[in-house]
């Protein structure tokens, strides 16, 4: 603790007060930063997340519409449906 004297001005409470004071604002400033970085990183994850599955559900609609033209085609063709044998 010695050490800290030189910094304190004389090594006062009100000054020891201060120092600690500053150190706590300083230390939960790195704090919030490092949270808002978390829920920046969540946030990216979240929209990737998202797009993703928008590509999928896309995959999807385009796939039951093959199968559904698939399934046309079929029925046009099948004896008795009245389409070409």
């Amino acid at each position: 603790m010695g050490e800290l004297f030189p910094l304190l001005g004389g090594g006062g409470v009100l000054t020891a007060f201060a120092v600690v004071l500053v150190y706590l604002l300083s230390s939960n400033r790195a704090d919030r930063r490092d949270a808002q970085d978390a829920i920046d990183r969540a946030e990216a994850r979240a929209d990737k997340a998202e797009a993703r599955t928008e590509e999928i559900r896309k995959a999807y609609d385009e796939a039951r519409a093959a199968r559904d033209l698939a399934e046309r085609e079929l029925s046009r063709h099948r004896p008795g449906s009245g389409g070409v044998p």
